[in-house]
């Protein structure tokens, strides 16, 4: 089988759902997370603390970081201090962890976020200048994943260690949070929309876009990421198109079977209207070109939410 894989936050959203899509596909698959508990597809769990332990690893092993702190509206308060410092000791660590091993390849999740606030199109091809800044809603955030890009250049420069750092925008899934209050803006409509009756509100402009990228595109992508040795830049990973708030509620209804009325509670936002990001970088470099549709990737998220919130509830 092909070289080990070492996943670093493979409890999280993105973890869980690449470390099943990987199952079977290597040898070994080392699961780490904060508490080192099961994730389906892994041959190895281990919690962060205990890493110093895992078994020699082999020349080729590629470690993949898509671990990130958790959003949390009940800690408002320390919210964006909290997210800069976990973010950027997770990211210190996994390097370290890196360099100890002799690991050479590595493949990270990274943000649209870290684009400057005045970009209009989100665009690759184009260098992100770390003095502008990032979208007054993300700064903390954003700066926490600019810091992943650049740590990864200083670790290519000084030890040749590859990065290939993958801009993610809004993915959204099966196994993500099953508490709105922590969800991002898709699953949360997902989880109001199965709990919920009558009227749907949207806080906010139901004429916002952004662009939504199913989980599993986003697995595709990081699966076949793995065989390109050497490669380091960051890149979009998003479906390329926008979608409104409003077609995403109206399309979960749709899925779903619901005829609901969408009301709008216009709360102030520091957010823009429209954010679009271009993918050709990543259908060029990996021969990606079908992402999924937004019902097709919302049907097996929805079935997922379904089961989850039905077990919750027992």
């Amino acid at each position: 089988m092909s070289a080990p894989v070492v996943i670093f936050g493979a409890t999280g959203f993105i973890g869980r759902n690449l470390t099943a899509y990987l199952k079977g596909t290597r040898e070994r698959i080392v699961a780490v997370s904060r508490n080192g508990g099961p994730v389906d597809g892994a041959t190895e769990c281990v919690a962060i603390r205990d890493i110093d332990s895992i078994s020699p690893l082999p020349k080729g092993t590629i470690a993949i970081n898509v671990a990130a702190y958790r959003y949390d509206a009940s800690r408002a308060a320390s919210l964006h201090s909290d997210i800069l410092v976990t973010n950027t000791a997770i990211v210190n660590r996994f390097y370290e962890f890196c360099l100890a091993l002799s690991i050479r390849e590595v493949r990270a999740a990274s943000s649209v976020a870290v684009y400057p606030a005045n970009r209009d199109v989100l665009d690759d091809l184009i260098p992100v200048d770390l003095n502008s800044p990032p979208n007054p809603s993300e700064t903390f955030y954003a700066w926490s994943k600019r810091w992943g890009e650049v740590v990864a250049d200083l670790y290519r420069e000084k030890y040749g260690i590859s990065t290939l750092s993958f801009r993610l925008s809004n993915p959204y899934g099966p196994h993500d949070s099953l508490d709105e209050k922590q969800a991002h803006v898709l699953p949360a409509f997902v989880i109001r929309a199965l709990r919920t009756r009558g009227d749907f509100e949207i806080r906010g402009s139901p004429d916002v876009e952004r662009d939504f990228i199913y989980v599993g595109d986003v697995c595709d992508v990081f699966a076949r990421s793995l065989s390109a040795e050497g490669q380091h830049g960051a890149m979009n990973l998003c479906s390329g198109k926008t979608t409104t708030l409003r077609e995403v509620a109206e399309t979960i209804f749709r899925v779903t079977g619901q005829r609901r009325q969408i009301v709008s509670a216009h709360a102030s936002a520091q957010g823009v209207a429209v954010r679009r990001s271009t993918n050709a970088t990543v259908i060029e470099q990996f021969g990606k070109s079908d992402f999924c549709d937004l019902a097709d990737g919302l049907t097996p998220t929805i079935s997922w939410y379904a089961g989850a919130i039905g077990l919750q509830q027992h």
